[in-house]
């Protein structure tokens, strides 16, 4: 409490309060997953606040919302009441949270408090967590992830620092991409009522999967619609691409951008009646400032962004966007 007392003080006088501590904070962070302790369905925060902004104090959660903020020492008791009444333990929740969220708050010293934020803003949001590259919001027994994104440097100015425009409308699949479970548990979920693919949030958290729209302006989908995927011999292409002409949907995740390299899961999900076209081979597609750089297919990338078989490396992406293949020894 005494260091959250002099940090007030220092404020107080007129000193800079973007402390050594503000630095990793600043940045994007995107929503990535809720759970609830109980069980129960979580709140839909991610409706009003997706993303939050934050820079040297300031939370920002949409374009009329933003609040300050401060670091407090963190207690459990104070900021998990509702939990601790019904004794649940400082341990549990640690317990709780790594499992499910991959977090844990063990040798947290601080909370960030939002400063009289206005009922019609941020609330219910009071405070937040900072874990490495995961901001964690606490509401009652549920709690939001929120992964941040990652920033790429423009030309030779580091300050001129931002996540791909291109990507700015998109949630990211996480790495490394279980493409088994996807296959076979979300899939299903991805067919229409006409059994046609469509975009759907019923996958979440473990996949965002989205389908190119002909008709929408979006750059990614454009590229993705437009593409001819016979690039590097792709086999059983005719009936698929390039997508928009073909008029057949492409199915595809974002996953984690490396640095400036966006990568890209592309499935061929589209109905097949009377076996009237053979079913293309899902891909990866890596793109660098709005163009197609390579494509790969038959392996499955990992948070290294190593494309394995079998858990064994057989490419990788390189910062240049392109596939490199790793010769067997």
């Amino acid at each position: 409490m005494m260091r959250s007392f002099l940090i007030a003080l220092l404020c107080s006088f007129g000193v800079v309060c973007s402390w050594a501590q503000a630095a990793p904070l600043n940045g994007t962070w995107k929503f990535d997953r809720a759970v609830d302790y109980y069980g129960r369905t979580p709140l839909g925060l991610v409706s009003h606040f997706n993303t939050v902004v934050i820079k040297d104090g300031e939370a920002r959660f949409s374009s009329d919302c933003a609040v300050r903020f401060n670091a407090e020492e963190y207690f459990f008791s104070d900021v998990f009441q509702p939990l601790t009444k019904g004794d649940v333990t400082e341990k549990q929740v640690n317990e709780f949270l790594n499992k499910n969220l991959g977090v844990s708050l063990v040798g947290t010293k601080d909370v960030y408090s939002l400063a009289n934020a206005p009922a019609t803003c941020a609330r219910p949001i009071m405070e937040f967590f900072v874990v490495g590259d995961k901001l964690l919001i606490p509401f009652g027994a549920t709690f939001y992830s929120y992964d941040k994104q990652q920033t790429l440097e423009i030309g030779k100015n580091a300050s001129e620092s931002v996540v791909p425009s291109i990507l700015s409308n998109y949630k990211y699949t996480r790495l490394p991409l279980n493409y088994d479970r996807y296959f076979s548990w979300c899939r299903p979920k991805i067919a229409g009522e006409n059994g046609r693919p469509q975009t759907t949030d019923k996958c979440r958290p473990d996949f965002y999967p989205y389908v190119a729209d002909s008709k929408s302006h979006d750059p990614l989908m454009n590229i993705i619609g437009n593409h001819d995927y016979a690039m590097n011999g792709q086999e059983y292409t005719e009936g698929f691409s390039p997508p928009f002409k073909q008029k057949v949907a492409a199915t595809f995740l974002v996953l984690p951008p490396m640095k400036r390299v966006v990568l890209v899961r592309v499935d061929d999900f589209d109905l097949v009646r009377d076996e009237e076209r053979d079913v293309m081979s899902g891909v990866y597609l890596s793109i660098v400032n709005g163009k197609v750089i390579d494509q790969i297919e038959g392996c499955q990338f990992d948070q290294r962004y190593m494309c394995v078989v079998d858990g064994t490396p057989v490419a990788r992406l390189t910062d240049s966007g392109k596939f490199e293949r790793i010769s067997s020894k």
